[in-house]
């Protein structure tokens, strides 16, 4: 994930403007993303049209209901 976070942050410095907001930024990432070779990036390039409409927030805190729910089950 700290790879990922990097090179995100590498692509922004590099080729967006600093007032570029979330939106803009994933939808050029995605544009970059579905540019990659298909043999090389296969998952990649096929998650690159979902990349826009991600939601961080939503998705990590899906992950600690989990692990609160895990940890509630097993006292």
């Amino acid at each position: 994930m700290s790879v990922q976070n990097a090179t995100a942050s590498q692509f922004a410095r590099r080729e967006l403007a600093p007032s570029t907001n979330r939106v803009d930024f994933l939808e050029a990432a995605a544009a970059r993303w579905s540019e990659l070779d298909a043999r090389e990036y296969p998952f990649t390039r096929s998650v690159a049209a979902h990349l826009p409409g991600h939601d961080d927030r939503g998705e990590f805190l899906a992950g600690i209901d989990l692990i609160l729910a895990g940890i509630a089950g097993s006292k």
